[in-house]
C-alpha cells in the first residue's frame, strides 16, 4: 500500500474497503425515525442504532500507512456494554462522577465516550495539549478543580503528556483490560444508573481563548433535540454518508457527524485531521470515494481547499453529485472563500450551494433575537446592529462549576450572549457583522481584528505560514488609545533578510489598506508559539496577553535589529541636485524628515497615493523650475525617489518616447495584471486598486497624446494593437489578465482579440462597468457634454450639476467653457489634481478623441472569457441596476464563447475605485481573478 503521506493524490483510492455485515435483519434509517421523540438519553440512542444496518468507518495510521476498518453499530454497542463493565468493575474509577477521557483518535474517543455513557459517568472529552510543559501544567491543575477532581482515562502512549503530575489520578485503558482479565469470574454489569433529558451528557471544554479553559454542560434532552433539530434543518435521510475529520473534542464532530448520523442509522466516515491538513486535496478523494453527503469544516480548511484546488498542477477527477451540505461553523465565514470554493465544486459535479455556514443559523430548537448595545434589554430595530442572544431547548444552560462565567454569559431572563454583533433585514434574515470584543479601536476608529486578518491572508505573502496571522489590540500603559499589533509564522529561513523585510512590508500594508495605520506591532513568531485549537482558531487573547508580558521582547527586537541592517544596506543618499530636490519635495509634502527618504524607496511605499501624486508632480515640477511639463508617467514608471530624479534630468535635455506601460506595483511572482484607462485617458483611477496587489505586478496602459507632441489615435483598432505590442515586450508570452474600466472595457476586449489571434492565453480579461455597444452613447453627444462628463468623472461637479448645467453649457465656446467648470468645481479637488485650463482642455480633448473613434465602432467576434463587474450606472445610462445588468451589459454574453461571470460591485460607475468602495472591489475582483486560475 501507498505511504499516504508520501504518495500521489490518489492514494486512497487504493484503501481496501471496509467489510460489511449482512443488512437483510437491520432496519432502515427510515424505520428508525419515528422513535426518536421516545428517547430519553444516549445510551437509548446508540441502543437504538445497534438494530440498524449502519456503521462507522475509522482511517488510523498503521506503522505509517493509512489504513480503514468498518465497525457497525450493533458492535460499538456489544465494545461499549464490554467497556462499560470494565469501568464499574474499577473501584477507583467506579466512584468519579467525571471521566476526562485523553485521546488522539476518534476511534479511542468515541469507544470510551461510549463506555463512560454507559457506565453512568460524565464524560468531558480534552482538548489537544500545548507544547508549553508550564502552561501545560496550569491548564491540568485548572481542569482538576473546574472538573471536581475528575479520573484521567488515557492511552499508555499519551500518558507522558500528563507530566508525572502526582495530584493527577490518571489510568491508562491498556490496564483496565489486563485488570479485567485477572478477574475473569466477575460478572458483567451492563450499565450503570439511567439517565434523564435534565441530566449533563457530556461537558465539551472550551480552547480557552478568553482565558482558563471553560466545561459546557450538553443535558441529554438537549443533545437530542439538537441532532433532530440539524436533522430536520438539513433534511438528512436514509442512505446519507457522514464524514468527520475534527477532533471529537469539538462538538462539530460529536453532536453534527457521530450522533446526527446515528440518529438515522446512517454511515460516518473518521479520518485523522492531520491527513487532511497535510493533504487537503484528499478530503475531495473521501468525498468522492464514499459518496458523502454530509461533512464539516472550519473556515480555515475552506481557505486550504480552495487554494489547493487553484495550485493543483494534477488534473482531478471525483463526483461529487451525492454531496448535499458542508457545514462550516465555529466563526463566521469569508463569503468570498465560499463562493468560490463553491464553484471549484460544483465542478465536480456538487449541486447547488453545498457549503452552509453553521454560523449564525437559526435551527429547530434555536430562537435568536437583537438586543441594543446601549439597552441591553430591548430588542434592536430592524437594520440596526445590536448584540446577538440565542436560547431554546438545544442552547446549554451553564458552564459547570463556574458560576461567573454563567452569569457573565446569560441575560437575567435565560438567553445566551453569543459576542456576535448582528442585525435583522426586513425579510427577517440574520446579518452577522463581527465580534463586540474583537475589534481594535484607535482614536475612535473601529476595525475588526477578524478582517485585518482576512485581508492579510488575501494577499497571499509568499514569506509567511497560511493561517497563523493573529491581529489584535494592544494599549500602551498611559496611552490614550489602542494600536494594532499584527503577530505572524514567517516561512522564510531567519537569515534571508531581504525575505523578512518583503514580507513586512507586505503584511503592513495590507494592514493599511484596511485602516489606514500601520501596525505599531508586527513580530515574526515560531510556529510552536501559536498554538491552535481543534478548528485551527488561534488565541487572540492569549497572543496579546503573552505581548503585554513581554514574551515576544527578543523575538520584536531581533527583527527589528535586522530589519534595520537590511535597510541601511541598501541605503542610498540623495547626492545630485535634482536627487536632493525631489527628496525634499517628497518628505515635505508626506510631512516626513529628508533624511528618512530613502533614494531606493518607492513614492507608493513611502505613502504617496492618487490623492496627492498630482500634487507631487505640480511640486516637483516647481521646484527644479522646469519649463517643460514633466509627464506624470515620470512618477509612475519607476516610482523610487532616485529613478524620478534620473527621469527628470533626462527629460530635461530630450523629449520623452512613448510608451503606455505604467508600472504600478512592480513586485511579486504572480501573474501580472494589465489595467487600460477609462475615456479620459490617464491611470491615476488604478493607483489605488494596486496598492491592493502586493504579490503580483500590476501595469496601467496609458493613452498617446499627454505627453508633449504626441499624436493621438486614429482608430480603436490602432490603439489596440498599440497596447498589444507593448503588453507583450513586458510579458512576451502569456496567461494574461487584462482588464478595462469604463471605456477600457471595450479596448481591453479588442486587445484580447489581439492576444488570442496570436496564439495567447487570455486566462482573464475584465469589463469594469462598461457595455460592449455603445456608439449609441456618444453619436449625439460633442466636445462640451464629453467636458461635462470629465468634470464629473473627475468628481470636480456631481451628477445632478452636470445635468442642470448641460442647456447653458453649450451655448459657451471652448475657453469660457473651462473656466465655467473651474469656477463652480470643488475647490479642493481642483487643487488635489492640479487642474487648470490646459489640463483640463487636454484631458477633454483626448477623451473627445476616443468619442469619435467609437462614434464609428461596432464590437464583433468572441473572446474566450470573460468577467464583468457591475456597479450603479449613471442616470443617463441605464433606468437601475438591473437595467444596467441585464439590458446593456449582458450583452457581453454575445461576444464571448464562454459562460460570462458578473459581479456586483459596490459604489456607483465614477466612484467605484475610489478609496471608499476600491478594498471592496479589491476582494471581488482578486477573488475573480482566483476562479480563472491566475
Amino acid at each position: 500500500m501507498a505511504q499516504f503521506l508520501e504518495g500521489g493524490a490518489a492514494d486512497i483510492l487504493d484503501l481496501p474497503c471496509p467489510p460489511r455485515t449482512n443488512a437483510d435483519a437491520f432496519k432502515t434509517a427510515r424505520e428508525l425515525e419515528p422513535a426518536i421523540n421516545s428517547l430519553s438519553n444516549l445510551s437509548q440512542l446508540l441502543t437504538r442504532a445497534a438494530v440498524s444496518s449502519g456503521g462507522l468507518t475509522f482511517y488510523d495510521l498503521v506503522n505509517g500507512e493509512l489504513q480503514s476498518a468498518w465497525v457497525s453499530y450493533s458492535q460499538l454497542l456489544a465494545d461499549t456494554i464490554e467497556n462499560a463493565s470494565l469501568l464499574l468493575h474499577h473501584p477507583a474509577i467506579a466512584s468519579s462522577a467525571i471521566l476526562l477521557l485523553h485521546f488522539d483518535s476518534q476511534r479511542e474517543n468515541i469507544i470510551w465516550f461510549w463506555a463512560a455513557t454507559f457506565a453512568g459517568h460524565t464524560p468531558a472529552i480534552s482538548t489537544p495539549f500545548v507544547n508549553d510543559t508550564t502552561q501545560r501544567r496550569k491548564h491540568l491543575c485548572h481542569l482538576h478543580t473546574l472538573l471536581d477532581r475528575p479520573i484521567v482515562l488515557t492511552s499508555k502512549r499519551l500518558t507522558h503528556e500528563f507530566l508525572g503530575m502526582e495530584e493527577l489520578t490518571v489510568h491508562e485503558v491498556e490496564s483496565l483490560q489486563n485488570s479485567a482479565d485477572r478477574d475473569a469470574g466477575c460478572p458483567t454489569v451492563l450499565s450503570g444508573p439511567e439517565k434523564g433529558p435534565m441530566d449533563i451528557a457530556a461537558l465539551m471544554l472550551t480552547s480557552g481563548s478568553t482565558g482558563n479553559a471553560k466545561a459546557v454542560t450538553l443535558r441529554h434532552g438537549q443533545v437530542l433535540a439538537a441532532v433532530e433539530g440539524k436533522h430536520a434543518h438539513h433534511s438528512t435521510a436514509a442512505g446519507s454518508v457522514f464524514l468527520n475529520w475534527v477532533g471529537m473534542d469539538h462538538v462539530a464532530s460529536l453532536t453534527e457527524i457521530h450522533l446526527h448520523a446515528m440518529l438515522l442509522g446512517c454511515d460516518q466516515i473518521h479520518v485523522p485531521a492531520s491527513e487532511l491538513l497535510t493533504q487537503p486535496l484528499q478530503f475531495i478523494h473521501l468525498l468522492d470515494r464514499h459518496k458523502i453527503t454530509y461533512t464539516f469544516a472550519p473556515n480555515f480548511f475552506l481557505t486550504k481547499l480552495r487554494d489547493s484546488l487553484t495550485g493543483s498542477a494534477v488534473a482531478l477527477t471525483a463526483d461529487l453529485r451525492p454531496l448535499k451540505a458542508l457545514i462550516s461553523g465555529g466563526e463566521s465565514n469569508v463569503v468570498a472563500t465560499c463562493d468560490e470554493l463553491t464553484r471549484q465544486l460544483r465542478q465536480f459535479g456538487a449541486v447547488g450551494d453545498v457549503i452552509r455556514p453553521g454560523f449564525g443559523t437559526c435551527m429547530p430548537g434555536i430562537a435568536m433575537r437583537v438586543t441594543r448595545l446601549s439597552h441591553p434589554g430591548k430588542h434592536a430595530d430592524l437594520g440596526e446592529v445590536g448584540e446577538l442572544q440565542i436560547s431554546g431547548p438545544v442552547v446549554f444552560d451553564r458552564y459547570y462549576n463556574d458560576p461567573k462565567a454563567t452569569v457573565d454569559s446569560f441575560t437575567p431572563d435565560g438567553w445566551f450572549i453569543t459576542g456576535d454583533l448582528a442585525y435583522l433585514d426586513e425579510a427577517g434574515n440574520l446579518n452577522l457583522t463581527g465580534r463586540t470584543k474583537d475589534t481594535i479601536i484607535v482614536n475612535g476608529a473601529k476595525w475588526s481584528c477578524a478582517q485585518i486578518e482576512t485581508a492579510i491572508e488575501e494577499e497571499g505573502i509568499p514569506g509567511r505560514v497560511p493561517t497563523y496571522t493573529v491581529a489584535f489590540p494592544t494599549r500602551k500603559t498611559g496611552s490614550p488609545t489602542e494600536d494594532i499589533a499584527v503577530v505572524y509564522a514567517p516561512a522564510y529561513a531567519p537569515h534571508d533578510h531581504h525575505a523578512r523585510f518583503e514580507t513586512a512590508t507586505s503584511i503592513a500594508k495590507a494592514v493599511a489598506l484596511v485602516t489606514s495605520k500601520k501596525p505599531a506591532h508586527l513580530i515574526p513568531l515560531p510556529q510552536s508559539l501559536l498554538e491552535k485549537s481543534s478548528l485551527g482558531k488561534i488565541s487572540r487573547t492569549k497572543v496579546r496577553t503573552a505581548l503585554e508580558n513581554g514574551d515576544y521582547g527578543e523575538f520584536e527586537r531581533s527583527d527589528l535589529l535586522a530589519l534595520e541592517r537590511y535597510r541601511q544596506a541598501r541605503w542610498r543618499p540623495a547626492e545630485t541636485a535634482t536627487e536632493k530636490t525631489v527628496q525634499l519635495t517628497v518628505a515635505e509634502l508626506l510631512e516626513m524628515r529628508p533624511e528618512q527618504v530613502n533614494l531606493n524607496s518607492s513614492i507608493f511605499d513611502l505613502g504617496v497615493d492618487s490623492f496627492n501624486l498630482i500634487q507631487l508632480k505640480t511640486r516637483i515640477q516647481k521646484a527644479v523650475e522646469a519649463q517643460i511639463d514633466i509627464p506624470m508617467s515620470v512618477l509612475l514608471t519607476e516610482p523610487t525617489v532616485g529613478a524620478i530624479s534620473s527621469a527628470i534630468d533626462t527629460i530635461l535635455s530630450q523629449a520623452p518616447a512613448y510608451n503606455p506601460i505604467v508600472p504600478l506595483q512592480p513586485h511579486g511572482s504572480g501573474t501580472p495584471l494589465f489595467c487600460i484607462h477609462p475615456g479620459s485617458g490617464d491611470i491615476l483611477v488604478f493607483i489605488a486598486l494596486a496598492a491592493h496587489f502586493s504579490t503580483r505586478p500590476v501595469y496601467a496602459i496609458r493613452t498617446r497624446g499627454y505627453n508633449p507632441n504626441e499624436r493621438l489615435f486614429d482608430s480603436i483598432q490602432e490603439t489596440a494593437h498599440t497596447y498589444a505590442e507593448h503588453i507583450r515586450l513586458t510579458q512576451p508570452v502569456g496567461p494574461y489578465a487584462i482588464a478595462g474600466y469604463s471605456l477600457g472595457s471595450t479596448l481591453a476586449y479588442e486587445v484580447g482579440k489581439v492576444l488570442e489571434a496570436q496564439g495567447q492565453d487570455v486566462k482573464f480579461l475584465a469589463s469594469i462597468d462598461y457595455p460592449p455597444h455603445i456608439a449609441e452613447y456618444v453619436q449625439s453627444l460633442n466636445w462640451i457634454d464629453v467636458l461635462l462628463h470629465i468634470a464629473f468623472f473627475l468628481e470636480l461637479i456631481d451628477e445632478l450639476t452636470m445635468v442642470e448645467i448641460t442647456p447653458s453649457m453649450h451655448t459657451l465656446d471652448r475657453r469660457a467653457a473651462l473656466s465655467y467648470i473651474l469656477d463652480i468645481g470643488d475647490k479642493d479637488r481642483v487643487t488635489a489634481l492640479a487642474m487648470d485650463h490646459e489640463r483640463l482642455g487636454l484631458i477633454s480633448d483626448i477623451a473627445e478623441n476616443f468619442r469619435v473613434n467609437v462614434e464609428r465602432y461596432e464590437p464583433m467576434g468572441k473572446i474566450k472569457h470573460l468577467d464583468v463587474f457591475v456597479a450603479e450606472p449613471p442616470t443617463y445610462a441605464a433606468k437601475n441596476r438591473q437595467d444596467w445588468r441585464v439590458n446593456k451589459l449582458g450583452r457581453w454574453t454575445e461576444l464571448c464563447e464562454s459562460e460570462v461571470r458578473f459581479h456586483d460591485c459596490p459604489g456607483i460607475h465614477a466612484k467605484m475605485l475610489n478609496r471608499e468602495h476600491v478594498a471592496d472591489f479589491a476582494k471581488i475582483f482578486k477573488a475573480a481573478m482566483r476562479r480563472r486560475g491566475v
